[in-house]
């Protein structure tokens, strides 16, 4: 079975022979002449309002359309494979961001495709893409993660994934499914002249799944640069490990994640983000789901402690396979550095209080 990424089971395989596909805009090539190839186009639109108390300095609730999405992230592209025959293939992802209420590019450094850039080959040894691509925490976690990676602007399991958006740079990406047992390993070179360490990440994990019970542990080891030309780095640790139990028609589901991260010796100790969450989802009907969920993120900097703490509760209705309704009510509590960390709560209210609604609609 393919990962595909972004691409939901819903997507419309766009079918093609190699003679057509190397007619295609991305020019995908042939190469035996027993290979088959196909491309698919996937995409999701999400629209929807998102109103929030003490959302801003002056303390009143701030109206917006999340043109980025709430529940899920407006996102398009292509998923290329290519049968190369013997359980074989190669395959390319490449992912854009965009913003619903304006069509803009949603990505502030002015790449295409921000969320995804990969080219790969698999097997029945497993699978290997090389680029721009999802972090090793993002995939450990969602097994374990209440709302399955959606409402990333609310909750912190976008925090808990890690890396520049949740995503790394020239990464190499392993995973193979043995059995229950899927086992990953990301390397990333750090290009720093002089220094095979400096900007380096190394990441293993593995997780555990049957129909009642998951489970997923994993470490990620950063080697921050000072500089883009400096073979001096800071030293980043992430552990993260979790579990989920099935009960009927309830999933309940939780986890642990530290990260650590050196400081200069000028300043006192180092940096540590500890998150803690737990939650459930009840599948109430074939079309209709409730889910609930508690974060917590507490964080050591420079000596000052931060917390910030959010609960929040989503349900689902099911229109068709492609669309479906949301609304969610959410609650966030700052204390210590945080409530002044103008980057994590540009309001600057220790409380605050969201409520959401809005439809996503995926191809």
């Amino acid at each position: 079975m393919f990962e595909i990424g972004g691409a939901r089971s819903g997507a419309r395989r766009i079918g093609l022979r190699r003679s057509l596909a190397a007619m295609t805009l991305l020019g995908l090539s042939g190469g035996a002449a027993h290979a088959q190839s196909s491309v698919t186009l996937y995409g999701s639109l999400d629209g929807g309002l998102r109103n929030v108390v003490n959302g801003t300095k002056a303390g009143g609730a701030a109206l917006t359309m999340a043109s980025n999405g709430v529940y899920k992230s407006n996102r398009w592209g292509f998923l290329g494979i290519e049968d190369l025959g013997g359980g074989y293939y190669v395959r390319f992802n490449l992912e854009a961001g965009y913003i619903l209420s304006t069509g803009a590019n949603s990505s502030t450094t002015n790449q295409l495709f921000q969320r995804t850039s990969t080219v790969g080959v698999g097997g029945p040894f497993g699978q290997v893409n090389i680029g721009h691509q999802f972090t090793l925490q993002h995939r450990l976690i969602k097994d374990f993660e209440p709302f399955d990676l959606h409402y990333l602007g609310i909750t912190e399991a976008a925090a808990i994934s890690g890396g520049t958006n949740g995503r790394d740079d020239n990464a190499i990406h392993y995973h193979g499914d043995f059995g229950p047992w899927t086992a990953r390993a990301v390397y990333a070179p750090g290009g720093v002249a002089g220094s095979l360490a400096s900007g380096t990440m190394l990441a293993g994990g593995v997780n555990y799944h049957t129909r009642l019970f998951r489970f997923g542990a994993g470490y990620t080891h950063r080697s921050n640069p000072f500089s883009a030309t400096s073979s001096a780095y800071f030293a980043n640790n992430q552990y993260t490990a979790g579990g989920a139990v099935t009960l009927g028609p309830v999933d309940l589901m939780g986890g642990y994640s530290l990260a650590t991260q050196a400081v200069p010796s000028t300043v006192h100790g180092e940096t540590r983000n500890q998150y803690l969450w737990g939650g459930f989802r009840y599948h109430a009907t074939s079309v209709f789901n409730v889910t609930g969920a508690y974060y917590d993120d507490k964080n050591t900097t420079a000596g000052v402690d931060g917390r910030k703490g959010v609960a929040i509760l989503g349900i689902n209705y099911v229109l068709s396979k492609s669309t479906e309704l949301y609304a969610d009510i959410d609650y966030t509590h700052f204390t210590g550095g945080y409530v002044t960390n103008a980057t994590l709560n540009p309001s600057g209210h220790d409380k605050q209080t969201g409520v959401s609604f809005g439809m996503n609609h995926f191809f």
